[in-house]
């Protein structure tokens, strides 16, 4: 019997380093003096998930699909007959519809695709975020690697909605994507590469953007898909009193494309939006899925209307497009509807923050030599739509080049990740924990 239960205990270890790939070291905190958790990622793999949480044994957990691709090739691929400035609701339907292709099949495990092979960018497992010795960090989630999204405050989507919601998201490159990934990120023992995020024409990223509400609070979620994730109860960042992860289902909400097109002559890259519908004609849900908009540009000549609150079409833009069909409360009880849109009026989807927009924000997707972002826009907690600032619109709505290049914010060198915060985000966690390590938090 002895025998059988230390068998079994060197089993469970076996299966948690196996699991996991990773271990957890308890080192004195240099700032406290109290004991905080840290993890030792020594794997020749990258991480799946944040390490903090265990998947139980018998469950499939998420895997990072990260066999980037070694030589880059591309295909002629079918929006790039379609003009996006003159049918854009075509163009967006057409790249979601390849994004899904053989993905829904096999729940969005990118690497099992029989298609094409889809790739998660890594280092979003960690972002070295504790309150003593819990983490109350963004990292991946182990079920489906979801990552925490912008918390949504209350009656933001809904006159129903009386709580603040926890949103949590997942995104994906295809081939030429995933080529770049592999340029930036050459392998788990290396450092990161920002200078190579030069995305091909040709890329696609998408992410399918899910929310803890119910239909009780969204009625328009009626219908829509559901998982089960390993997330918080609340907001870890506010007064929530259990900062502890918990197996929860999570609704699709919002679904985000990102196509490299030349044609979008200022800043490469097209960005587009569609947010679910349970009223919409439709046999799936990915035929409920409703276009929001599509925007290719800043329109960063256009002040008009900056500091206008709501949802509205604001004639005066011209690199974007917005569905006036999602504009106002619907009759129909399931029907979805904007409560507000970007600054200005410009492309944002309904759980992104309001005082910026998807194309101004990705942007400004930069890191600097050791690991510090970019600001991505005026995000300071007094600011809101009725008193953002020229100086801020002037400073975060500029276009900005495709590609790596060098920028300055206060005297500080940044190199741009070519619009992925994807990227940049990762170099972050990676530098933020390579410094955690050493002792070295400032």
């Amino acid at each position: 019997m002895r025998q059988r239960l230390e068998f079994l205990s060197i089993l469970m270890v076996l299966i948690f380093l196996v699991g996991c790939q990773q271990s957890l070291q308890n080192r004195v905190s240099s700032k406290k003096g109290t004991i905080t958790k840290k993890i030792i990622y020594t794997a020749p793999l990258y991480p799946s998930y944040n390490a903090n949480y265990v998947p139980p044994v018998g469950l499939k957990p998420f895997e990072l699909s990260q066999d980037y691709p070694k030589e880059l090739v591309l295909e002629n691929y079918p929006w790039q007959s379609i003009d996006f400035t003159k049918d854009p609701q075509l163009y967006m339907h057409t790249v979601l519809h390849y994004c899904l292709e053989g993905n829904t099949d096999v729940n969005f495990r990118g690497q099992e695709n029989r298609i094409r092979k889809w790739y998660h960018a890594p280092w979003l497992h960690d972002d070295e975020k504790y309150a003593g010795t819990d983490y109350i960090g963004n990292g991946r989630e182990y079920i489906h690697g979801l990552t925490r999204e912008f918390a949504t405050p209350k009656y933001k989507l809904h006159d129903l909605q009386d709580v603040e919601l926890e949103n949590w998201a997942v995104g994906m490159y295809n081939s030429p994507g995933g080529y770049t990934l592999g340029q930036v990120w050459p392998g788990a023992k290396q450092s990161p590469d920002p200078g190579k995020s030069h995305f091909p024409e040709g890329t696609v990223s998408f992410k399918l953007l899910f929310t803890d509400a119910d239909t009780k609070k969204l009625p328009f979620l009626n219908n829509t898909l559901e998982w089960k994730a390993n997330i918080y109860l609340c907001n870890p960042n506010a007064e929530c009193a259990n900062k502890k992860r918990i197996d929860r289902t999570v609704r699709l909400l919002q679904i985000d494309i990102a196509v490299k097109d030349h044609r979008a002559l200022k800043t490469g890259w097209v960005y587009g939006t569609f947010m679910y519908d349970g009223s919409a004609k439709g046999k799936t849900v990915w035929e409920r899925m409703v276009p929001v908009g599509l925007s290719w540009g800043n329109d960063s000549g256009v002040v008009k209307d900056l500091n206008r609150d709501g949802a509205f079409i604001n004639r005066k833009l011209t690199e974007s497009f917005i569905n006036p069909a999602l504009i106002g409360s619907k009759e129909n009880y399931y029907a979805a509807f904007l409560k507000y849109h970007g600054l200005g009026g410009r492309l944002n989807g309904p759980i992104d923050n309001p005082v910026s927009s998807c194309i101004s924000c990705h942007g400004n997707a930069a890191v600097n030599d050791r690991g510090v972002t970019l600001p991505l826009g005026d995000f300071k907690s007094s600011t809101t739509r009725q008193n953002y600032s020229p100086e801020s619109f002037r400073q975060f709505f500029k276009d900005i080049a495709p590609g790596a290049n060098g920028i300055s914010y206060k005297g500080e060198n940044y190199v741009t990740t070519d619009y992925s915060l994807q990227i940049s985000t990762g170099i972050r966690n990676y530098y933020a924990n390579k410094k955690s390590l050493s002792g070295n938090e400032k």
